[in-house]
Order: structure tokens, then sequence, then C-alpha cells
């Protein structure tokens, strides 16, 4: 229901993550390695063949299941090693998250007023309110739609976002290390920086539609 135009900040970015994490996948191949194969064998009455790579893998899980040290010189005495095939598996998207970094220089007592309202109006989406009268509940804060424009219409050069929420806020009123103000107090310098982190993960179809 509020609505903050501003000038697209100097230093514009945004950046896209995905999570992978590192598994042992040892164990998993085993059994897909020998199961059908065990299989046959019982099948043909026939188990010789099976030699090499049941003897590779009864050595691989005695390696990697003897306690520390046994396994150790187990290892040093037979110069073999249990390989655990680790891989990398996909695990899940990061939610987006950016800043924007900006420099107020009012030029009068009412420009710097405005300055004031901005921050106020950031200050009071940001945070929650309660719902009952013991402040056993809040309400969720309000969330933000972020669009970019150029020349009156939205700029479709750029990355487009879900729905945010502000998660830092940051003032500084002496960004110069040095606090001056006008005759009434107003700030002459203010400096902001605003931390939004987006509320849906992104997917192809999200990317097609120019996130």
């Amino acid at each position: 229901k509020t609505a903050i135009a501003m000038h697209v900040p100097n230093q514009l970015s945004i950046r896209y993550g995905v999570t992978y994490g590192e598994e042992d996948t040892g164990n998993f191949q085993m059994v897909a390695s020998v199961g059908g194969d065990i299989m046959n064998a019982l099948k043909k009455g026939d188990m010789k063949g099976l030699g090499d790579k049941a003897s590779a893998i009864a050595t691989n899980l005695a390696l990697s299941n003897a306690p520390g040290q046994i396994g150790a010189g187990m290892s040093a005495a037979t110069g073999l090693a249990a390989n655990p095939k680790k891989e990398q598996l996909f695990k899940g998207v990061d939610f987006r998250t950016f800043s924007f970094d900006y420099q107020f220089f009012p030029r009068s007592q009412d420009e710097a007023a405005n300055v004031l309202k901005i921050i106020r109006e950031f200050k009071f989406h940001m945070h929650p309110e309660f719902k009952d009268a013991g402040n056993f509940l809040y309400i969720y804060p309000s969330e933000f739609d972020i669009s970019y424009y150029q020349n009156g219409t939205e700029n479709l050069n750029l990355h487009k976002h879900t729905s945010c929420v502000l998660q830092e806020l940051n003032v500084n009123y002496t960004p110069n290390g040095s606090f001056t103000t006008f005759p009434n107090g107003m700030p002459t310098q203010i400096n902001v920086t605003l931390g939004f982190k987006e509320l849906a993960l992104l997917t192809k179809d999200k990317v097609d539609d120019g996130l």
C-alpha cells in the first residue's frame, strides 16, 4: 500500500546460487555393481566370475568399517585404500539476497525531512506488529515488490525480483566521520543500506520469465 520511488543505486548486482553437497556413494555403487551379477551367477550356478569384483568389495568394506588404527594398519599393510566414490549431489536452490546502497545529500531542511520519511517507511514495513493484547503473536512484516524503470516504463533488460522482505537496514548519520546538521538538527548527509531477501526459489521457468 506504500510506494517509494528512488534512483537505481550506483552498485546494482544480483547473486544466483545453488547448493551441492559431497556424499559417499560407495555402498550404493557396490550394490548396483554386484547385485545383478550375483543373481545371474546364482541362476547359472557359477560363482567363479564374481571372484575379483567380490574380493574388491569385501576389501573395501573391511577397510571402511574397521576401527581407526586397525583400518589404518590394514591399509598400510596391504597398500590399499577404500574408495568412497564421492560425488557432488544437488541439494537445492539458494534464496537470492541483494542490497542497495544510497547516499543522501539533502540541500535543504525540507529535503532532509523527505529523506527521513523514506527511511521511516522502510523501518516501519520491515518490522512486525503484535496481533494480540498480550503480545504473544506477531503479524508478519510487509513484503516488498521491486521493479526497475527507464523513462516511465519497466526496464526489461534487468533482472526481475520475486516478492522480498527487508532483512537489514543500516542508517549512518555520520558517513564522513563528523556529525553536521541543518539549524533544526536535520543531518546534512545520510547513508542508507537496504538488505533484501527474496521469498521464492528460482527454477528454470522463473528464469524464462526474466528473474
